[in-house]
This record gives structure tokens, sequence and C-alpha cells, in this order.
């Protein structure tokens, strides 16, 4: 199983990163906290949608988590 605070890291470089913007869920959204791990491969966000002021908290999809594990895994060879 992958180191989930690398594979946290690796997840920032894709964009999921504190103060960042993404569209993510038809919705453009600003990251207010750094990815967690909540188990394996499941990762959270905390993010705002742009012109309200609630923070909910989103899941990122697996397919980046996936690209994030197999980047990390491409940096160590």
């Amino acid at each position: 199983m992958a180191n989930p605070k690398k594979l946290g890291e690796a997840v920032k470089r894709y964009g999921y990163a504190k103060k960042n913007k993404i569209k993510l869920y038809g919705k453009e959204l600003e990251v207010v906290s750094d990815p967690v791990n909540r188990q394996e491969d499941d990762f959270f966000v905390d993010a705002r949608e742009d012109g309200t002021d609630s923070v909910r908290q989103v899941q990122i999809p697996r397919n980046v988590v996936q690209m994030a594990k197999g980047g990390r895994r491409n940096e160590s060879q």
C-alpha cells in the first residue's frame, strides 16, 4: 500500500492544494485545505464554491489519485 503522506503530496501536484481553484463535479471551487486521506485511496479536500461562504468536503476523483500513484511510482524508478 502506498504511503498516504507521499500520495497526498502527489495529489497536491495535480492541483488539489490549498488556495488553488479547480473545476470539479461541474462547479468552480476554491480549495481551502490540503488533501486528507480517509482510507486507502479516498482523499478529500475542503472547498468553497465561487460566490459562496460555505465550505464543504469533496472527494478527489479516484482517477486523479490513481494518476498520482503512477506518477509517484515513476519518479522513484
